[in-house]
């Protein structure tokens, strides 16, 4: 019997390790606001509630951010100036990435 709960606490383990998970959901969204969410109902787009820091950037509260199917960020409005990838980008421009998670553009700073 216990050899059985080992190998199904391995599996568990397992399954849980492949399972791909969003940690982005729809509680980042102003309240009232339109949220788009992708079939799986994972966050596709919103107006964010407040300011949201992800990695090196942050974004900025009551603008839009959107996401990739797989989680990532798509795009997002700067609360502060910011380098990405080596690229100087301005506060309260649009930063943009791929779906991999690599730098595409953002509104340069001055």
């Amino acid at each position: 019997m216990s050899i059985f709960k080992i190998l199904f606490g391995v599996l568990i383990f397992i399954a849980f390790g492949v399972i791909e998970a969003n940690a982005i959901d729809q509680s980042i969204c102003s309240p009232g606001e339109k949220v788009v969410l992708y079939p799986n109902g994972s966050l596709k787009s919103c107006a964010l509630k407040d300011d949201l820091r992800l990695d090196e950037i942050k974004c900025k509260s009551q603008n839009s951010i959107s996401f990739y199917n797989n989680g990532q960020l798509e795009t997002c409005v700067l609360a502060e100036s910011a380098k990405v990838s080596g690229q100087e980008c301005r506060e309260a421009g649009l930063t943009s990435f791929y779906p991999d998670g690599k730098f595409k553009s953002c509104v340069k700073k001055d």
